[in-house]
């Protein structure tokens, strides 16, 4: 039934509705890198307390996603019926075995940490946020990347997140002092997800020879996630311990710092990434390089433009002697 229902999509895809492929790919594309990129900008120029709010949705529920990925370890939809051709754009980004959807997660670890926030006060919120995860669910669908129970466990996981995250969130508001333990017991988990990916067995079925899907690829995602996870949770613990930055200042200022932090990651992320991945592989490198990413959004970049805003609010207390 499920693939019957992709394969009716499809044919609206090629035939009548040909016009919705190019909407429904810059949705899903939006719902993973947009999501990403708003978290790291609200983190760094607008509020640091709803930036780790939002990261901290999102990361775990993608760490939680590809744990429950690379358990079920379910093939993606074209790969269980040849008859199913999902546009060469969408393929890019449907990586990792299917269930749950990764994009529908992180749409509903973000829009839904927007609604836990803000929702109470603000009603058209709920909807708005409902409406973002349901037509980012349907895109997978309508791209043939995912079924419908991929994009429906993704919904009920990621509410399952963002509900965990609600209660712990508001006990460390009570006692900021169980914070490290929060860190410590977050980093342990991460540990275990790394060892879990690495050791677990994974399907093997062969095709006239030739391996179906390859678990090492399939594990990519976990790794990179999982590194993230690490690198943000050691960035935290060292910034509320070292740096405490303050996103005040007037737009512009706020603008500027948000557009010269992102290159750094780019520069990691196509520079830096091949050279760890020749070093230590891919395997590690995932982990290492996602690992760099995250501890810079959460600790090195802050600590970088709070001490120079710190030097320059110091200097007209040092006039020039000379």
């Amino acid at each position: 039934m499920d693939l019957q229902y992709l394969l009716f999509l499809q044919q609206l895809r090629n035939t009548t509705c040909s016009w919705l492929t190019p909407v429904m790919m810059l949705i899903s594309h939006l719902a993973v890198n947009g999501s990403l990129i708003i978290c790291v900008a609200v983190f760094w120029g607008i509020n640091r307390e709803l930036g780790y709010w939002l990261i901290s949705n999102c990361l775990s529920g993608l760490l939680f996603n590809n744990t429950l990925k690379l358990t079920a370890c379910i093939y993606r939809p074209w790969i269980r019926c040849p008859e199913l051709v999902p546009p060469a754009g969408a393929l890019k980004d449907a990586t990792g075995y299917s269930f749950p959807s990764g994009h529908t997660q992180t749409a509903g670890s973000f829009f839904g940490s927007i609604w836990a926030e803000y929702g109470k006060e603000k009603k058209g919120l709920t909807a708005f946020c409902a409406a973002i995860i349901l037509l980012t669910a349907f895109s997978r669908n309508f791209l043939g990347v995912h079924t419908p129970q991929d994009v429906l466990a993704a919904i009920a996981s990621s509410a399952v997140v963002v509900l965990i995250n609600v209660r712990l969130s508001a006990k460390i508001r009570k006692d900021p002092s169980i914070l490290p333990k929060v860190i410590a017991v977050g980093c342990v988990a991460v540990i275990l997800c790394i060892l879990y990916f690495a050791l677990k067995s994974y399907p093997m079925d062969y095709v006239d020879g030739a391996l179906v899907v390859d678990p090492t690829e399939m594990k990519e995602d976990g790794y990179a996630i999982a590194g993230a996870s690490l690198g943000s949770l050691i960035g935290a613990f060292l910034e509320t311990r070292r740096v405490r930055f303050s996103t005040d200042g007037t737009v512009p200022q706020k603008i500027m710092r948000v557009v010269m932090g992102l290159p750094a990651i780019a520069l990691i992320m196509i520079f830096v990434k091949k050279a760890v991945y020749d070093l230590i592989g891919r395997p590690a490198g995932h982990v290492v390089i996602y690992f760099a990413v995250g501890i810079y959004i959460i600790f090195l970049y802050p600590a970088i433009f709070t001490a120079i805003h710190r030097r320059r609010i110091a200097e007209p207390e040092n006039p020039d002697l000379s």
